[in-house]
């Protein structure tokens, strides 16, 4: 995630209007559709991807499948490079879709910590391993601002993060050659379908005690998504933030969601069960998403800013929550993979709004409101009428 994290703020400064990569090569209509397509088409990569991933994992082992991934992210990213240093946009497209459709490797990693801990370990155990990339995404952002930044000093720009990135999966390479033991003792001979991502996606709205909890996640992972896409540009246009700043601004993200997800929601899971929590989170979700339009100084953006982030560490485990209280108990693995396939399709879901739309950038937020609050509204009423 360090990696990851370094990278985020940049694909957004390849894209802006003036003094950017692109912004003499296209207009300001065309530059967001293809900063969104970029963004969207890594998470269809996803979709495809991970699940193959995830199986291949179990019949081959985690650690050549962790070889594979990082060896796979690195050449992509070396792809990408080869894009910003060439301008073009293909290269950059290539890297992106392949990158997501060969990435999966928190799902190995996630795959490795259940294999070795014992079930009453393992929530312990995957929540340290959510503070570390938790902890990665943070620092990584923070950095990646400040090196794509001239201003910190005249040698920093795009393509600084994309090569500590490069480093940063040698060192990976070199740390799981030399440490890292295989932890899968019972590799499966099971068949590998390279459309299992789209039959989970399929069958998130065949099951009649499913379908209407993943329309729900389904909207607001498309809006959220949306406005994270958008949210830099927002940040620099109407309050003036600077590269450096904006990686900053990523880095408060994730700090502000790891607040969320590892302070507040255990507090408020104390005194209510998952759907009640949803009942009352979800419109505040919904009405947070116009708070970040009022703001005219950075701080009070930050202090908007963190209440919506809040509320979405707050929401989002908790839908998952639902969705596993929902199901059966022998299927519990496989709904966390449907699941994992409705959030990616839905962040692959930007790229149609930008085809059909002149973006701008106040529209996540009136989307986010309106699109998470039939979320609650449809919640509502499943939880009235027991669907």
């Amino acid at each position: 995630m360090l990696a990851f994290g370094l990278v985020v703020p940049v694909f957004g400064f390849l894209f802006e209007t003036e003094n950017a990569l692109f912004s003499e090569v296209y207009d300001d209509k065309r530059l967001k559709f293809l900063y969104l397509t970029l963004m969207g088409i890594f998470s269809l990569g996803t979709l495809f991807g991970a699940p193959v991933v995830g199986a291949l994992s179990d019949k081959f082992g985690r650690k050549k499948m962790l070889f594979f991934n990082y060896c796979s992210a690195m050449l992509f990213y070396i792809v990408f490079l080869f894009g910003i240093n060439l301008a073009s946009y293909p290269l950059m497209f290539i890297a992106r879709l392949f990158g997501g459709m060969t990435g999966g490797s928190l799902l190995v990693v996630q795959s490795a910590i259940a294999d070795v801990s014992l079930p009453e370990e393992k929530a312990k155990n995957f929540g340290i391993t959510g503070i570390a990339f938790g902890l990665g995404f943070i620092v990584g952002a923070a950095l990646g601002g400040i090196l794509s930044d001239p201003q910190w000093h005249p040698s920093f720009g795009y393509s600084i993060p994309f090569y500590l990135c490069i480093l940063i999966y040698i060192f990976n390479l070199l740390f799981l050659y030399k440490f890292f033991e295989e932890t899968n003792e019972h590799l499966s001979n099971k068949k590998v379908s390279a459309v299992t991502g789209l039959k989970n996606f399929a069958s998130a709205f065949i099951n009649p005690n499913l379908r209407y909890i993943f329309i729900v996640i389904f909207l607001i992972t498309i809006a959220f998504n949306f406005l994270l896409q958008l949210y830099q540009f927002y940040a620099r246009d109407n309050l003036q933030f600077t590269k450096s700043e904006i990686g900053g601004l990523f880095a408060f993200v994730g700090i502000s969601v790891a607040i969320a997800q590892g302070v507040i929601l255990p507090l408020a899971s104390k005194k209510l069960k998952p759907s009640p929590l949803l009942l009352l989170f979800l419109p505040l979700f919904a009405g947070s998403y116009l708070l970040l339009l009022y703001p005219d100084q950075k701080v009070y953006f930050l202090v908007c800013s963190f209440f919506m982030l809040a509320f979405q560490g707050l929401c989002f485990p908790t839908t998952l929550a639902v969705v596993s209280n929902r199901a059966d108990a022998s299927i519990q693995g496989e709904v966390i993979g449907i699941n994992q396939a409705v959030q990616s399709a839905a962040a692959a879901c930007p790229i149609l709004i930008g085809a059909v739309w002149e973006v701008q950038y106040t529209y996540p937020m009136y989307f986010g409101a309106i699109a998470t609050g039939m979320a609650w509204i449809l919640f509502v009423w499943m939880y009235f009428t027991k669907k």
